[in-house]
């Protein structure tokens, strides 16, 4: 059986192009065999899943709001995976990165999104959710330009997206308590995940599974975290 290795996606190089073995990330260190493993193998459920419950959610909004969240969502996952794993030249993997950073944006709005159509009269839920990719496409702008293979920004854009779901509280009160605790307990897997990335404090097995793949794993988890509100939000009104 041939054993599973490291993706050489994250090696530094000054001559963009990536010798095969060496697998050292851009934080210097060598890269963990499942990094970009866990969003790989969860793009493909994450699809299924999305469009099971579209074609059974009981009402259109609840169609619509599954579809926008699925593709969104499945649409991260995947940039993160061909990012993590496949990018290979130097040029392919800023390309990638770009993409992998941008795909956050439009995951957050797509799951926004989700959560207007179904809490929100459509007076209210159209401006937000036109707010609230208008936001994203600013932040797409800003990664696609200012990014780099060795430096990050606008990392603060992020967290200013997922702070305008404050703005759905009120409804998501009214729509029930259930709701809400998901979809805070949701944001909080997302924001412990982040805090986790940065500080790179929470390393378990740093040849396996680093704090990086920690990262992904939340990611997962609230990704399924906010899904199951969207069940939950579809199918008990």
């Amino acid at each position: 059986m041939t054993p599973i290795r490291p993706p050489t996606t994250h090696d530094i190089t000054s001559t963009g192009v990536l010798p095969e073995g060496r697998r050292v990330g851009l934080d210097g260190r060598r890269v963990p065999i499942l990094r970009g493993r866990i969003h790989q193998a969860a793009v493909i459920p994450a699809m299924l899943a999305a469009a099971t419950l579209t074609i059974t959610a009981p009402r259109p909004a609840g169609k619509a709001a599954f579809a926008v969240f699925g593709v969104s969502v499945a649409a991260m996952l995947a940039a993160s995976a061909f990012y993590h794993c496949h990018a290979r030249s130097a040029s392919t993997k800023l390309q990638a990165r770009r993409l992998d950073h941008a795909m956050i944006f439009v995951a957050i709005a797509g799951t926004q999104t989700a959560y207007w159509l179904l809490a929100a009269p459509a007076t209210v839920a159209a401006p937000m959710i036109a707010l609230g990719w208008i936001a994203a496409g600013f932040g797409i702008r800003h990664k696609f330009r200012h990014l780099r293979l060795s430096t990050s920004t606008g990392s603060w854009l992020y967290a200013a997206l997922g702070w305008m779901s404050v703005a759905m509280v009120p409804f998501l009160v009214d729509a029930g308590a259930d709701v809400l605790l998901l979809v805070a307990a949701g944001g909080l897997v997302y924001s412990v995940g982040a805090a986790f990335l940065v500080a790179r404090s929470v390393d378990p097995w740093p040849r396996v599974f680093g704090y990086h793949e920690v990262w992904h794993l939340l990611v997962v988890v609230g990704v399924a975290t906010h899904g199951a509100g969207i069940v939950v939000l579809t199918h008990g009104r």
